[in-house]
Order: structure tokens, then sequence, then C-alpha cells
């Protein structure tokens, strides 16, 4: 199956993040998540789903937080780096940099998104 990144919709996140949702199906879904302003003096706003999550740092650079059951770590992540989030453990970003874009590839299919 084919999607032409010309024809795939944006969907508005908040005001300062948007995001396409790249090709899926199956079990396996692409989405390109992209931060208008850095935002580094605000707090990592951290979430928690279903999802494996692997995330692909395409522009500019982000603070990641990821929340385990036994320690928190905090990490200043760049282009070409990458993070795997597994299932149900809370993790957030903030942009350092404006314009920053981040790939995220999710198991299962975040059917939210779609």
């Amino acid at each position: 199956m084919f999607y032409k990144y010309d024809d795939i919709k944006v969907d508005e996140i908040d005001e300062n993040s948007y995001r396409k949702v790249l090709a899926h199906e199956g079990t396996l879904m692409y989405a390109q998540v992209f931060f208008r302003k850095a935002t580094p003096d605000v707090e990592i706003p951290t979430h928690h789903h279903v999802h494996e999550q692997v995330t692909y740092i395409k522009k500019g650079s982000f603070k990641f937080e990821i929340v385990y059951s036994d320690h928190t770590d905090v990490q200043e992540v760049h282009v070409g780096d990458s993070i795997y989030f597994p299932s149900n453990v809370e993790h957030g970003c903030i942009p350092l940099e404006d314009d920053s874009q981040v790939l995220d590839c999710f198991t299962p299919q975040r059917e939210d998104f779609i």
C-alpha cells in the first residue's frame, strides 16, 4: 500500500505541534510530528499508551523523559538518535529547537490517530 506525502492530511495536536499519519496497516504505524517552537523552559509532559513506540529524531533536538518503575531517565537527543518506549511506560519530550521533527513508529497502530 502506498501513501503519498503530499496527499496526507495534517492533524493539529496543540498550538505548538502537529502530525501527519504516514503508512499504517496491520499492526504497524508511522507518524511524523512537527514542533513549531522550542520550549526548553517547560516541564516535560508525560503520557503512556499500550503501544510500543520507536522515535527517530529527524530534525532539531529534544529533551526526552522515560519514567520506568525503578528510575527516571532524562536525556537530550539529536538528529539521527532514536529511542524505544516499552508498552505502558510514561514518557514525554520537549523540543529544544524551533521546527524540530520526529518520526514515530507504533505497534499496534494508534487507532486514536486514524
